[in-house]
């Protein structure tokens, strides 16, 4: 076909100038290659090409063709890629790579009709020739031939050549080129490049005939069965001809000429093979004769596809989106035409399932024999495959390892270098040709042995593949990713999304949020996930510090950081430490009003292409979320990491001399230098008592632990009086400023602690009762035993898990007698939290305000204090939510109005109003927790208990499991014990004595039900779907609004309220079982049932407000179906069922005339009804009336007042 003479002729040299990738044809009207359709039939989209390529763009819009030589790579040419051929003209060369390859062309000048040009270093560039012609004056000036010299490249013809040791056959494999000590006959041992086959020929007469010349066609014209495998040995100056042989494979091949020969691989081991020779020809079939039956089929793994991405400089190839190629020997030569983009057969491999429990991911691993042709080049302007010539300590130990290990350690690889960016350099990281890099040492300390194997070279790994060990699939469960933070955080927050929405073939998954009522409003509570490491089979490796902003302790990596909570924090922690997280829980959290309007994102941070790439967390958190663990299941990874960080070296101090013991009694928490502010203040503080002896330790012992804690062991030798102090305990306020806050989070309230004397420790320099405490200070927690008793490991923190104590000591028997004496003065201002609520009225009859409690810094001034008495209360905490109105403010600044119910012994329910800002609070503060509040006042203006600036909160356990988290307590069986301006104890008040009492003044009446005005049903609100499956049925019905009649004998009045306080009045039948599968029947099922058919149902008493005998009960619903006989039937008894009920106890507030006003416009006015000429007040607590405890409480008011 003649070219158009618009074509314009573009050099080798004007392609290098441009630096740019480029493309272009001949014709521009030609179609362009159609890319065979992947396993997905999907193309690269930016979203899901790491490299985010563009489209090649066409030189100038304008046909263009290149003219030039195709030969092979000789040695000393730019480019060290063995399999790539060369394409020169007048003006250059370049590497290059040619689609439906001829041996006819090595050494012909050919016309490149379209073409890709990529640029690369340092070769220059990349020639991808699409199609090809060869040009009009070779086919003229040169007769046609038909074979090459294997050592010289010379065209030769086979008239010319007498055949001799034909062999013709498929060419199965190929290995790579390797340097190998070669045995001669005069000069000892040289050095050889070379190169092995694997040829599958046939064994029919004329294939095995020696003793008669064989013609070519003779040959190619025969039947053949190809069934025995012989391998041949290109080796010295016929090593060139790799680029040529490699892309054979798979296809027929036909030499002569080569020599048979015994080869000696090693340890005693040897192969017959076929060597080239300095005849040795390569034929070119003139046709493919009849077809070949290959009688060894299944040998050879095959697989086509599409490569979507590549990674860790091209050792990782992604392929269709699900499998990774890994290309990890460093003596693998593969074309440069390996782009994004770009169609592909593979051939020779194993396949490798790595059974990674983060994500799903199919293995094919590459080996000596693996051989890959590109079928189509890639179409965008993704970037050339560079063979790596490093032989790092790294490189070579993912060599030795399995499929799946190496694919883990490029993992850690890609991790390491994002954790640790901008910290440590790559040389740290990865290593050098000498020195290990932190990713060896922390992988082969996760790396068991059978893991390893040892490498045995090119060619005999090559010719003894199945003794090798390659490919051979060991029993062994994955190790954990190391994952870098950004990627977990946004994991859990995709998880958490995900369980949120209901998909389209769901539907069982449609169940309520819960709600809790307070003060006669709903308050929405969080939905929580927990999830935990072994589910999703990762580790966290970080630094420990404390944020700025937050004041919380983070986990950190140059990625991002994440909120952790350690209960047995150790006290000589340090931000330098590096900690290894295996065993840890997450807790995610969310409302449900900010959930809805939240959507699932489609990224899979796991995935092995965003744990290779730079991963971008989508903007701010969109949940709470933190980490739970233990320091006693953390790991210190300095000694394989960073040998020069030790933490034996803070220890040094316990070799001799004098200590300070002191008992922490208080911390205060965080504060805003404003409200509003981002950035905390300078300073915490804390308050301790010093014992006024000193300590003198002798006979150090240690007993390293397997994980960060470390206990030391010592014996009192000596107690020695501290003549600078008084005979009692010192009282001390201990201030940190920023740079030592990570000794602040450290210690606990209740723990002892040792500190080094020296003229200028914290003790001995305090002045007007403050210690400074600087970073060089050492704090040790301390544990007790008396001699000769085994030794304590750890103590207990309240039932809690064990806590690791830093420093063990031995006490005589005298020394714990003395000892045991001076503990107990330093215990006199410490305020123990109370596990039972009873009695609390009684225990606190002597007020003390916080200014007789604590030296702060003064913050309030004392006209500010609140008065009351100070106390402290541990128990679970069931639900946080807002609390409005003034009278829950505490000081002046603080606006953060919060109620927190705390079930005491698991029984008693308490109510803290706290006004502090949300630093006051510490990380995982919420439902599913059990605290200790340190410092709670108890108001005496009305028994109200309320955190003020001074108090300070500790968690002390967090409840792991879903289901407990969400269901543990039962509300309703529970008694509120402490309520806002409550009158749970005192005598009842009058109904007809009602209007001696102000507007939202609260009282206590004792009445009973002797009427329903009106009552209205609805479903509650719906989430679409929430983690937890085991909700009460008592959440999915809302009673919005419902009017009881109540006397007590004196008077009546109406009693308005809602939800679950309609519910107690009813006296409605729950089941409270959260086993699903129990099919009992109850109220609340049954009009729940009611309700799925009618929406809203709204019941009105038309007849007498005082008998009920002589009730007229009318129903209304906003469907437009009728509610059935047995239905009606069902609710009308339920009126009569609250009328028959027993005596009330209820606590609530007189409404005025404007929430009178706003109840008959915003509520009644739309159920065409009006307010009564009744007394009306607002229920929020209702209780059966205890009878006993009621007489008693008299009895207590009756004796006070005499």
């Amino acid at each position: 076909m003649e070219e158009d003479t618009s074509v314009n002729l573009i050099s080798i040299s004007d392609l290098l100038h441009r630096l740019r990738p480029l493309t272009g044809a001949s014709s521009l009207s030609v179609n362009p290659p159609i890319h065979a359709p992947t396993k997905n039939n999907t193309q690269p989209s930016d979203s899901q090409n790491p490299n985010s390529n563009n489209i090649l763009k066409p030189l100038d819009n304008h046909p263009t063709l290149l003219i030039g030589t195709l030969t092979l790579t000789l040695p000393s040419f730019s480019c060290h890629n063995s399999s790539c051929l060369k394409f020169s003209d007048h003006s250059g060369a370049v590497c290059c790579d040619i689609l439906k390859f001829d041996l006819r062309i090595i050494g012909r000048r050919i016309r490149v009709l379209a073409w890709n040009f990529v640029p690369a270093k340092p070769h220059g560039g990349l020639l991808e020739i699409i199609r090809w012609s060869i040009d009009q004056s070779e086919q003229i000036s040169v007769p046609n031939f038909n074979a090459f010299y294997l050592n010289s490249v010379i065209p030769v013809y086979e008239k010319g050549i007498v055949p001799h040791r034909l062999i013709y056959g498929l060419l199965e494999s190929i290995s790579p080129v390797a340097n190998v000590p070669c045995t001669s006959n005069k000069n000892g041992t040289k050095s050889l490049d070379g190169f092995l086959a694997e040829i599958t020929v046939c064994e029919c007469e004329i294939c095995s005939c020696r003793d008669k010349v064989i013609s070519f066609q003779d040959i190619i014209g025969a039947d053949h069965k190809f069934s025995k495998t012989i391998t041949l040995y290109f080796c010295g100056p016929a090593s060139i001809w790799y680029p040529v042989i490699s892309r054979l494979v798979g296809g027929v091949l036909l030499i002569s000429g080569m020599k048979k020969k015994m080869v000696f691989l090693g340890e005693e081991k040897s192969l017959m093979m076929y060597v080239t020779a300095e005849k040795s020809v390569i034929h070119i079939p003139t046709s493919t004769g009849k077809n070949g039956v290959n009688a060894r089929k299944g040998l050879c793994n095959v697989y086509t596809g599409c490569i979507t991405a590549t990674y860790m400089q091209g050792m990782v190839i992604e392929l269709d989106q699900n499998v990774l190629l890994l290309l990890t020997d460093n003596h693998l030569s593969m074309p440069h035409s390996l782009r994004t983009g770009a169609i592909i057969t593979l051939r020779n491999f194993h396949v490798e399932d790595p059974k990674f429990a983060w994500t799903k991911v199919k293995i094919l691993g590459s080996c000596y024999r693996t051989s890959i042709r590109v079928n189509v080049f890639s179409p965008t302007e993704s970037r050339c495959y560079q063979v790596l010539q490093s032989r790092s300590l790294l490189r070579k130990f993912i060599e030795s390892l399995t499929f799946s290990s190496r694919l883990w350690v490029l993992l850690v690889v890609s991790s390491f270098r994002k954790k640790f960016a901008g910290i440590l350099t790559d040389m740290e990281i990865l290593g050098s040709k000498h020195l290990e890099g932190l990713v060896q040492k922390y992988s082969s300390s996760c790396l068991p042995l059978s893991l390893f194997r040892f490498r045995h070279g090119v060619l005999s790994e090559y010719c003894l593949h199945e003794s090798s060990g390659c490919g051979k699939k060991i029993d062994y469960h994955p190790s954990k990713l190391v994952v870098p933070i950004s990627n977990f955080i946004s994991r859990c927050e995709g998880m958490f999304l995900k369980g949120l929405f209901k998909s389209e073939t769901d539907y069982e998954t449609d169940v309520s949020y819960s709600s809790l009522f307070c003060g006669g409003k709903s308050y929405d509570q969080p939905i929580s996930k927990i999830l935990k490491s072994d589910d999703m089979n990762v580790v966290l490796l970080g630094n420990l510090k404390i944020s700025e902003y937050s004041g919380k302790l983070q986990l950190v990596d140059a990625t991002g950081s994440i909120d952790i909570v350690i209960p047995d924090l150790s006290s000589v922690w340090s931000i330098k430490d590096i900690y290894e997280m295996n065993d840890f829980t997450v807790v995610m959290e969310g409302y449900p009003r900010q959930l809805e309007q939240l959507e699932s994102l489609d990224n899979e941070p796991f995935s092995c292409g965003n744990i290779f790439n730079h991963f971008n967390i989508t903007g701010t958190k969109r949940i709470s979320l933190y980490v739970h663990c233990y320091m006693k299941d953390a790991k210190l990874r300095n000694r394989i990491l960073c040998p020069s960080k030790d933490t034996k070296e803070n220890f040094n101090e316990l070799e001799s001399g004098r200590f300070h013991l002191l008992l922490l009694v208080h911390k205060f928490p965080l504060q805003q230098k404003f409200p509003g502010d981002n950035v905390l203040l300078n300073s915490v503080y804390a308050e301790a008592r010093v014992l006024p002896w000193y300590l003198i330790l002798h006979s150090k012992m240690r007993d390293l632990i397997e994980s960060s804690v470390v206990l030391h062991e010592f014996k009192v030798a000596n107690m020695e009086e501290d003549s600078s102090c008084s005979k009692s305990a010192r009282k001390l306020l201990l201030e940190f400023k920023s740079d030592s806050i990570c000794k602040y989070e450290s210690m606990r309230i209740g723990g002892y602690y040792l500190l080094k004397h020296h003229d200028k420790d914290p003790i001995c320099t305090a002045k007007d009762c403050k210690a400074f405490v600087n970073p060089q200070t050492h704090f040790w927690n301390v544990s007790f035993s008396v001699e000769p008793t085994c030794p304590i490991t750890a103590r207990t923190i309240d039932g809690c898990r064990e806590i690791c104590p830093d420093i063990h000591l031995r006490l005589s028997a005298d020394y714990s007698h003395f000892l045991g004496l001076k503990l107990r003065e330093l215990k006199q201002d410490l305020i123990k939290p109370t596990k039972s609520i009873k009695g609390l009225l009684d225990s606190y009859k002597s007020p003390r305000t916080m200014m007789d409690a604590s030296t702060s810094s003064g913050t309030f001034g004392a006209n500010n204090l609140p008065v009351g008495s100070l106390l402290s209360v541990q128990g679970h905490v069931v639900a946080v939510h807002e609390a409005h109105g003034a009278h829950h403010r505490i000081g002046p600044g603080l606006t953060n109005n919060m109620c927190i119910h705390v079930l005491v012994d698991e029984k008693d329910l308490v109510k803290i109003y706290s006004s502090l800002s949300e630093h006051s609070y510490p990380i995982g503060f919420g439902p599913g927790i059990k605290a200790s509040f340190y410092r709670v006042l108890l108001s005496v203006e009305g028994d109200v208990l309320k955190l003020t600036a001074a108090s300070f909160i500790e968690i002390n356990s967090i409840v792991v499991d879903d289901n407990k988290r969400s269901n543990e307590w039962d509300l309703a069986s529970v008694k509120s014990v402490v309520e806002t301006d409550s009158l749970s104890t005192g005598p009842a008040t009058l109904i007809s004595e009602i209007m001696q009492f102000s507007d939202h003044k609260q009282l206590r009446l004792h009445c009973k039900v002797v009427a329903i005005y009106v009552l209205v049903l609805e479903k509650n609100r719906k989430l679409v779907h929430s983690f937890s499956t085991d909700n009460s049925e008592s959440t999915s019905l809302k009673i919005p609004l419902a009017g009881f009649i109540m006397d007590d004998g004196s008077s009546s009045c109406c009693c308005w309220t809602d939800n679950e306080r309609a519910v107690a009045l009813f006296s409605l039948r729950l089941r409270r079982s959260l086993n699903k599968s129990n099919k009992k029947t109850d109220d609340v099922s049954h009009i729940n049932k009611i309700l799925d058919q009618h929406g809203t149902i709204v019941m009105k008493n038309n007849g007498s407000m005082t008998d009920s005998s002589c009730l007229d009960v009318a129903l209304s619903t906003n469907s437009d179906n009728v509610v059935s006989g047995s239905d009606e039937q069902f609710l009308k008894s339920i009126v009569l069922q609250a009328c028959s009920s027993n005596t009330w106890n209820i606590v609530g507030t007189v409404l005025n005339s404007n929430d009178m006003n706003q109840l008959a416009v915003d509520r009644l006015q739309r159920l065409d009804m009006t307010l009564l000429p009744l007394q009306n007040i607002w229920a929020s607590e209702v209780s059966h009336l205890d009878t006993l405890n009621e007489g008693r409480n008299i009895l207590q008011e009756l004796l006070k007042s005499q």
